[in-house]
């Protein structure tokens, strides 16, 4: 939450710094006190109403350059690894990094962001969906709720817990996380690690290649496979 204590504070919404005199403070279902510029009290009363969190965050699309909401930007990884994070139109026409087994998943929608390209082998063993109890051939989301339940979800109930706001936060998906780093499930710690220093060097901030977000994405892929399953 932003400190009020000089004349211009930023906003905990979109981040962008106003005036004290055009904040507002508004009391999530936390009990976390946010402050919002204008735009973003309407949505913060409403979230609050819902049960839900303030997330009006912006950020700029590598594409376009354009400032939009978090929310609607997604990761874009290209043949050579590079990772962008664009809006919906530059996504559409990013190359995205393909694969000759498999069909690229559908970008625009959001429960298939994060699908697995290919199938797992026959005798991996089925997961099975703690909401729908339905066997899964496909890594399931690690949900965690707003009240606080840790649930493994099939995609279609994935989707359908966002679309009632019961979500907190998604764990990356492991396999997610290998098709950023461009590594298979028997990637040893060393080549992981390998794999890792070349990609996160290619995404940092400071070089034209990278960005902010893409950095974080690496680094989440990294942390990802690095934990005990």
């Amino acid at each position: 939450m932003a400190v009020v204590g000089d004349e211009r504070v930023d906003c905990d919404g979109c981040g962008r710094t106003v005036s004290l005199e055009q904040l507002t403070t508004v009391t999530m279902p936390d009990d976390q006190q946010v402050v919002c510029c204008p735009d973003c009290a309407p949505h913060a009363r409403a979230a609050a109403r819902k049960g839900r969190s303030l997330d009006q965050r912006r950020d700029a699309c590598d594409g376009c350059t354009g400032t939009f909401l978090v929310a609607e930007l997604e990761d874009v990884v290209l043949d050579d690894g590079t990772v962008l994070t664009c809006c919906p139109s530059c996504a559409a026409e990013a190359p995205t990094t393909t694969d000759d087994d498999t069909a690229s998943p559908d970008a625009g929608c959001l429960a298939d962001a994060e699908t697995v390209t290919g199938s797992p082998p026959a005798d991996d063993p089925q997961y099975r969906c703690t909401q729908c109890h339905e066997q899964v051939s496909e890594e399931p989301f690690c949900v965690t709720t707003i009240d606080g339940r840790t649930e493994r979800l099939c995609p279609d109930c994935k989707a359908n817990a966002e679309d009632r706001g019961i979500v907190a936060a998604v764990e990356m998906r492991k396999t997610r996380a290998r098709e950023i780093l461009g590594v298979e499930p028997d990637v040893t710690d060393d080549e992981l690690r390998d794999v890792y220093h070349k990609q996160v060097k290619r995404a940092h901030p400071d070089r034209k290649s990278g960005s902010k977000s893409a950095f974080q994405l690496v680094t989440e892929a990294y942390e990802r496979l690095c934990d005990d399953e």
